[in-house]
């Protein structure tokens, strides 16, 4: 939730209105989450630009997470992998936010 905010807050950065940034924020978190992520075809399998994204998007490791608590029962030791690279994502992405926004005048 908070990559996917993050994503909002730096693509409100470039657009003109709040209903354009809502719009583009879901274009880009759903289209590449179900495509990329792993949840159709697994991301080993995907090739080119394709396996770029699923290795640099935060909803792979969240899928990877997701699969592991529900369906195997593993640890937070046995997914500490996949919290790392969700816990970069967070800074990175609210950094580039805070870079790119306008400031007002008052």
């Amino acid at each position: 939730v908070t990559a996917t905010t993050a994503m909002g807050l730096f693509l409100s950065t470039f657009m003109s209105s709040q209903i354009a940034a809502i719009f583009g924020t879901a274009l880009i978190t759903m289209i590449p989450a179900t495509q990329y992520s792993g949840m159709i075809d697994p991301v080993s399998s995907l090739q080119g630009v394709g396996a770029f994204v699923g290795r640099i998007y935060p909803t792979t490791y969240f899928v990877t997470i997701s699969r592991g608590v529900f369906s195997k029962a593993l640890s937070f030791a046995d997914l500490s992998g996949a919290f790392v690279p969700m816990l970069v994502a967070i800074p990175v992405l609210l950094g580039l936010g805070a870079a790119f926004l306008k400031k007002q005048a008052r």
